[in-house]
């Protein structure tokens, strides 16, 4: 029965089984400590099958990514030494290394809810704005679960405990020149490993929502 499963759907149900597992072990007061620690394994592991099951590796697919990265990574960079972008924050210790008190991993979580986002409106429509907005509040809405479970997690934590309202401006507003900048690429993106990933995005910060905020 496994060999007809196809190497694809392989690599997307080991994604669907770590993101059910962490969700459980987080979850879990007993087992969080273990595994909160494999935050930037899974950062890299869910970037990974994306590459892997979207199979473009060519040049100008990859200065994309790179291009993606860097502002994702700039703006948390700039962000939080000034505070004047996102509001007031700070990154805690699950983010592994550190460059300017900002993990350069948290590039990467820009970088492929960028085009998985791209990738599943592009399923739909080829329209320039709709491929600019939509995936931008798509981006914007995962963020409102992201926050609390972020803060109550230890992932980075603000002022006062406070979540201001411009972060989600913010994101939104740098959501909407990263995906200006992947119509200008004009990627053809896997619709499938595109909703997958944002499935299991939607299903561990929701559940953790519900269960720990």
């Amino acid at each position: 029965m496994i060999k007809n499963i196809s190497r694809e759907n392989r690599w997307i149900g080991l994604l669907f089984l770590f993101y059910f597992f962490g969700t459980l072990g987080i979850s879990s007061e007993e087992f969080k400590h273990f595994f909160l620690p494999l935050t930037p394994f899974n950062l890299l592991l869910t970037l990974f099958i994306f590459y892997k099951v979207n199979n473009d590796f060519s040049k100008r697919f990859l200065l994309l990514s790179f291009i993606i990265f860097l502002i994702g990574y700039s703006v948390e960079a700039i962000g939080v030494a000034t505070g004047i972008l996102f509001g007031s924050y700070s990154y805690g210790k699950y983010f592994g290394i550190k460059l300017f008190e900002t993990p350069l991993l948290i590039g990467v979580n820009w970088l492929f809810l960028a085009l998985s986002s791209h990738g599943v409106v592009q399923y739909f429509t080829k329209k320039s704005i709709l491929l600019i907005i939509i995936p931008s509040l798509i981006m914007t809405g995962l963020d409102f679960f992201i926050e609390p479970v972020a803060m109550e997690l230890g992932f980075w934590g603000w002022e006062n405990n406070i979540i201001p309202f411009q972060n989600y401006v913010m994101w939104f507003v740098t959501s909407a020149l990263i995906h200006g900048i992947i119509y200008y690429f004009r990627p053809e993106i896997n619709a499938k490993i595109s909703f997958v990933v944002l499935f299991v995005q939607f299903f561990f910060f929701t559940i953790l929502y519900a269960l720990i905020t």
